[in-house]
């Protein structure tokens, strides 16, 4: 035997002897599992999800609101989904700007995250269950509620997914202060009739009584809710013959001008003419063009925040 060693090249015997060492040539041991990463549980709206004990790859997919809370609380993601334009908003850009840039249907190239090797994603309850399962491959999904009623809920299950909640409760604290300040300065103008519309290739649309700030107005707030909004039950697009029968005192349209300039170009027309021009809220100068930045998500602590302001501003003035 050692007379035949000694006619064995020296990289071969060192690969040869490497391999007995751990078991063969595949570096099989008697135990061939990998010793499991410790894991935690994280409770959020009723479920449990289990991630890493320790987060730091998170990924964010198609969440606008979790960008939201992940700036305020200086959480960048390591991955992040760009818009169908193939950017991702300059809103967010302080958080994304080092992070790896993915498309926006991801779920259809899976593989592109799972080669990441993901921590945790966060995406949002409008995912589809198709889409979810895909991502479960690369990682645990958590499914982000996009209901206004859930701000103080979402911004804390970024804090914990991460492991930083120690600035939590002062940004909900002072959500919640200005929120209630606001209401009460807001007391005279309850019969005022306010609605916040969308204007996206070429039609206007509302959301749903607790989506994008809905929620905040018409139950943080206390105005009355319009009949558009409490009949839709999903994003709803609007003629503007129905915008001019709800015809509201206070009007405040997002036009993403940035990245979206047909759409922009488009409503610059209709805004030149009958029947804009003869909206309620129009004739008074109640009507408001992007008094927040459009492409914001809406019923965040952050989006939240931001609206406020331009009540402030504009109604309060």
């Amino acid at each position: 035997m050692y007379k035949r060693l000694l006619t064995i090249p020296m990289a071969a015997l060192l690969v040869l002897l490497a391999a007995c060492g751990t078991g063969g040539p595949a570096g099989n041991t008697s135990d061939n599992t990998a010793e499991p990463k410790p894991t935690r549980s994280v409770e959020y709206l009723g479920n449990s999800y289990k991630i890493p004990a320790r987060t730091k790859q998170i990924a964010f997919v198609g969440s606008h609101g979790t960008y939201e809370d992940a700036l305020l609380l200086g959480i960048p993601p390591f991955a992040a989904t760009m818009d169908k334009n193939g950017t991702i908003p300059t809103a967010y850009a302080t958080i994304t700007q080092n992070a790896k840039h993915l498309p926006w249907n991801i779920a259809d190239n899976i593989s592109e995250l799972a080669a990441l090797r993901p921590d945790a994603i966060l995406t949002t309850d409008k995912t589809s269950s198709e889409d979810i399962q895909k991502l479960q491959s690369a990682a645990t999904v958590i499914p982000v509620s996009t209901s206004g009623a859930h701000w103080a809920e979402n911004l804390r299950l970024v804090a914990d997914v991460r492991g930083r909640e120690e600035n939590v409760d002062t940004l909900i604290t002072k959500l919640k202060q200005n929120t209630q300040t606001t209401r009460d300065k807001l007391a005279s103008f309850k019969d005022k009739q306010i609605l916040t519309v969308w204007f996206h290739e070429g039609a206007f649309f509302v959301y749903p009584k607790d989506e994008r700030y809905n929620h905040l107005l018409y139950t943080e707030l206390a105005f009355e809710e319009p009949d558009i909004v409490a009949k839709a039950n999903e994003r709803m697009p609007i003629t503007m013959e129905i915008l001019t029968q709800t015809d509201p005192d206070f009007l405040f349209v997002m036009v993403d001008k940035i990245g979206a300039t047909a759409d922009a170009a488009a409503f610059d027309q209709l805004q030149q003419g009958f029947p804009w021009t003869n909206l309620k809220a129009v004739k008074t100068n109640q009507a408001y063009v992007n008094a927040v930045d459009p492409v914001l998500a809406g019923g965040t602590v952050y989006s939240n925040q931001q609206f406020l302001i331009a009540i402030q501003k504009h109604i309060l003035k």
